[in-house]
């Protein structure tokens, strides 16, 4: 579709609001999809009528790129973290609680059997 309408704005942000998903889980879920927006960014740079102008950042853009989803991965796994933080916290709660129950009924007070009497022998 981005291909077909060359007046489209071809961006991370405009692919993940037209797909109805956030931009982090194309980062992080759909690395093809994202090379192929860029390829297509490649496509209509020079066909814009500007002259390509050489980058003189030193490939500081790719850094950028990298550290985006680098950083993307990492909150992805600090989520991950938490939610396993949090799980674990309630299963040491549930572990408590049996513990205790287990106590309780090793703790039940036995009534003690009375010695048969003699005259029932």
């Amino acid at each position: 579709m981005l291909r077909a309408d060359p007046e489209s704005e071809i961006s991370v942000a405009a692919l993940a609001r037209h797909a109805g998903i956030g931009r982090n889980a194309l980062y992080t879920n759909h690395r093809a999809v994202l090379e192929d927006l860029r390829a297509l960014q490649a496509e209509r740079s020079p066909a814009s009528g500007q002259d390509e102008v050489p980058k003189l950042d030193g490939g500081k853009g790719e850094a950028e790129v990298r550290i985006r989803v680098l950083a993307t991965e990492n909150a992805s796994l600090l989520r991950r973290a938490l939610i396993a933080e949090s799980r674990a916290k309630r299963l040491e709660e549930r572990n408590a609680d049996l513990v205790r129950e287990l106590r309780d009924r090793r703790n039940v007070a036995m009534l003690p059997i009375a010695p048969p009497n003699a005259s029932e022998e």
